[in-house]
C-alpha cells in the first residue's frame, strides 16, 4: 500500500520530492511531503485502498504532535478503532492509518501487539523530537535505512536512498550474498554498501542520531496452546484461516486472488469464498470474485488447468494470463532496477501477472504464500521429521514413503537408501550450523523439534523472507497490494505449536492444511502431489524469445567489461543453453540467468545509474 521516505535532519525539499517519485509505482494515487523546520522531512507515495478520500492522505498528523508515513494495512483496524473510541478518541477519516497513529498516541510501542497486519511506518514525535520506526512481524513490507552519524534516511526501497550516499558501491560481501541469494534477506545486509535492512518484528527509536532497536515479537516466545487432538487442530486451523481471510478482504477497491492450482493458493481462494458468505465481513468490496493464473502454454511448467478447475469449482471469474516473454524483452533491464535484488528466477511472469490484475482494476490480491514453510511443503522437508521419531519403525516408514511418493517418476528419489538420506540430513544441518552456530541450532531443535526447527529456518531465515521481498516488488511495481492470509501471525504461532504428525500424515505433506479445506475443494486438488514452483521455462525462453537479446548483450563491450561477473564463463553458459551444446538442468539454467542478472544489476545501478534520473 504505498511507499515511504524520510530523513533526519531534513534534506533539501525539492530534491527530496524528486527522489520520492522514484517510488511512484508503489503509490500512483497521490504524493505528500511534510517538513518540521530542519529537524525532519517525511514523504509518502499513496496507493489508496482504505478510505480513498483526501482525509486519509499522508503524511498524516494526529493531536498536533504525531506525523506518520505508513506502508501496509492494519487488517483489524475496525476492532482497534472501537477500543480507542471507547476511551475517548475521535476520528476524521475511515482509514487504518489514523487508527494506527491514534493507537501509538495511546499505547506507545505496545500498540504493535494489538495489530494484525503488515506494515513499515515512521512516526515523528514533534514534542520529543524523535522518530519511531516499526516493521511487521513477518517482514511483509520492506524498510531500508542508512545512518552515517550526521544523516539518517529511511525508505521502502533502496533506490530512494542511493542519491544520498557519498558513493554508490556494491556491498563488500556482494559476491557472497549473490552466491546464496536466499541467505541474506533475514539479515541487515543489502547489496549496497552503506544501506541496511530494518529487521522484521522490531521497532526502533532514533534519538540524537542513534537508532535503538527492540524486538517486539518472536514465534520462539509464543505461548500458543493448540488442541491436542488432530481433528480439533484441523477445526482450529480452519477457523483461523477463515478469520484471516475475512480481515484481509477489507478494502474499498476490487480484490482478487492469484491461483496456481496448488494446495496453498486454492486454500486461500476457498476461504475467501467461504468468508464472503458470512455476515461478519465489514468493508469488503462487492467486487471480490476474481482469480488470475500465469500460463506457460505448451510447456511442462504450465499448471493453468488446475487453477481453472479451482476457479470454476468456487464460482470465481478467472483470467488466464498467457506469458509471452517476447513482449517484455525491452523491459528486462528496467525490471532489474525495480526489483533491486538478485533473483533466482526470471521475474517476467510474476510481474506480468500483477500487471494484468492492475489492468483489470484489481488493486488488492490475497495470495497463498507461506504454506510450504509453515506446513512442510517442500520436497525434502519430510525427511527432517525423522529426527522427531525416535527411530520408531512405523513413523520412519511413513516419512520415507511420503517422501518417495512425492517423486513417483524419479527413480533416484524412490531408491534413496537410509545412508543417502542420513548424508542429506547431515549436509543440511552443516549448512544451518555454519550460519547460525551449534548452540543456536541445538536450542532451536530443543524448542521446536527436528521438523519445526527446519521449517523455522525456511520461514524466518532463508526462503520465506526472500519470497516476501520478491512478491512485494512484483506486485508493487504494478501498484497492486498482496495480502497473505497464511502468514497471519496467529496461524504462524499455531503452525509452530503442532507436532510433525499433523503436517506429515497418511502419505501427505501439509496434511492439516489439506484437511482444513477439504470440504470446499475438488478431491484431486486436495490430493495433488505434483505441484511445480512458479517459475518460467527459462531454457525455452533463452532459446526462443530472449535469444537475440542475450546474444547481443553478451557480445557488447559493456558485458565484456563487467567487474561483478566473469564474462567468459557467463557467456559460455548462456551459449551452451541457446545452442544446446550440453544438457543442463532447470536449476543450472536458472543459475545461469541469475549470473546474467548480476551483470544487469551492475549496469543499472553502477553504470547507467537509472536511479539518478
Amino acid at each position: 500500500m504505498c511507499g515511504v521516505f524520510g530523513a533526519v535532519p531534513a534534506v533539501e525539499k525539492e530534491k527530496f520530492g524528486n527522489v520520492l517519485d522514484s517510488l511512484f509505482h508503489r503509490g500512483p494515487d497521490g504524493k505528500g511531503v511534510w517538513q518540521d523546520d530542519e529537524k525532519v522531512i517525511l514523504g509518502h507515495r499513496r496507493l489508496a485502498i482504505l478510505d480513498r478520500s483526501s482525509m486519509a492522505a499522508q503524511p498524516m498528523q494526529y493531536l498536533d504532535r504525531y506525523h506518520i508515513v505508513f506502508n501496509g494495512e492494519i487488517y483489524n483496524f475496525l476492532e482497534v478503532r472501537k477500543d480507542l473510541e471507547a476511551i475517548g478518541h475521535t476520528f476524521r477519516s475511515a482509514s487504518d492509518t489514523e487508527v494506527l497513529v491514534a493507537a501509538f498516541a495511546e499505547w506507545g510501542a505496545k500498540c504493535l501487539s494489538r495489530f494484525n497486519g503488515m506494515w513499515a511506518f515512521a512516526i515523528w514525535d514533534s514534542l520529543e523530537k524523535r522518530l519511531f520506526l516499526s516493521r511487521d512481524r513477518m517482514g511483509e513490507k520492506p524498510l531500508y535505512y542508512f545512518n552515517n552519524g550526521r544523516q539518517f534516511g529511511f525508505a521502502s526501497e533502496q533506490k530512494a536512498l542511493l542519491p544520498y550516499l557519498k558513493n554508490v558501491a556494491p556491498s563488500t560481501n556482494f559476491q557472497k550474498l549473490c552466491r546464496n541469494s536466499y541467505a541474506y534477506e533475514a539479515t541487515d545486509e543489502t547489496l549496497f554498501e552503506g544501506i541496511k535492512r530494518f529487521p522484521a518484528a522490531h521497532y526502533a527509536w532514533l534519538s540524537e542520531g542513534k537508532l535503538t532497536k527492540t524486538c517486539y515479537w518472536s514465534v520462539l516466545e509464543s505461548k500458543y496452546c493448540p488442541p491436542v487432538g488432530y481433528q480439533e487442530q484441523v477445526e482450529c486451523l480452519r477457523d483461523l484461516l477463515l478469520d484471516s481471510c475475512r480481515m484481509r478482504m477489507r478494502a474499498d477497491v476490487p480484490i482478487g486472488t492469484g491461483l496456481s492450482g496448488g494446495v496453498d493458493s486454492s486454500s486461500v481462494a476457498a476461504c475467501i469464498s467461504k468468508a464472503a458468505e458470512s455476515s461478519g465481513v465489514e468493508r469488503v468490496s462487492d467486487n471480490w470474485q476474481n482469480s488470475f493464473v500465469a500460463s506457460f502454454s505448451g510447456t511442462e511448467m504450465d499448471e493453468s488447468a488446475h487453477a481453472i478447475q479451482v476457479a470454476r469449482h468456487l464460482g470465481l471469474k478467472h483470467t488466464k494470463v498467457e506469458i509471452d516473454p517476447g513482449k517484455y524483452v525491452s523491459q528486462i533491464e528496467k525490471q532489474v532496477y525495480l526489483v533491486e535484488d538478485i533473483h533466482e528466477v526470471n521475474p517476467i511472469p510474476h510481474v506480468a501477472l500483477y500487471k494484468q490484475m492492475r489492468r483489470d482494476g484489481i488493486i488488492v490480491t490475497l495470495d497463498g504464500h507461506g504454506g510450504d514453510e509453515l506446513f512442510c511443503g517442500y520436497e525434502s522437508s519430510p525427511l527432517h521429521a525423522l529426527g522427531d521419531t525416535a527411530l520408531g519403525l512405523h513413523a520412519v516408514k511413513e516419512i520415507l514413503n511420503t517422501y518417495r511418493d512425492l517423486h513417483p517418476k524419479n527413480r533416484y528419489f524412490r531408491g534413496l537408501t537410509l545412508p543417502q538420506i542420513a548424508f542429506y540430513l547431515f549436509k543440511a544441518k552443516v549448512r544451518v550450523v555454519s550460519n547460525e552456530g551449534i548452540k543456536a541450532e541445538r536450542k532451536l531443535r530443543k524448542h521446536f523439534g527436528s521438523l519445526n526447527s527446519h521449517l523455522f529456518n525456511l520461514g524466518f531465515r532463508t526462503v520465506l523472507p526472500t519470497l516476501l521481498r520478491n512478491y512485494d516488488r512484483y506486485s508493487m511495481i504494478n501498484g497492486v497490494e498482496i495480502r497473505m492470509p497464511l502468514i497471519d501471525h496467529r496461524i504462524v504461532e499455531f503452525a509452530f505449536s503442532i507436532p510433525w504428525t499433523s503436517k506429515v500424515r497418511n502419505g501427505f505433506t501439509k496434511a492439516i492444511l489439506r484437511d482444513a479445506v477439504s470440504e470446499w475443494l475438488p478431491s484431486d486438488i486436495i490430493k495433488r502431489k505434483d505441484k511445480i514452483g512458479f517459475a518460467p521455462p527459462i531454457q525455452n525462453w533463452m532459446r526462443g524469445a530472449l535469444r537475440e537479446y542475450l546474444l547481443d548483450e553478451i557480445s557488447s563491450v559493456s558485458f565484456k567489461e563487467s567487474s561483478l561477473v566473469s564474462p567468459a564463463s557467463v557467456s559460455a553458459a548462456i551459449t551452451d543453453i541457446i545452442f544446446e551444446r550440453k544438457r543442463m538442468t532447470l536449476y543450472e539454467s536458472e543459475q545461469t540467468w541469475k549470473a546474467f542478472s548480476i551483470y544487469l544489476w551492475e549496469k543499472a545501478f553502477l553504470r547507467n545509474r537509472i536511479w539518478s534520473t
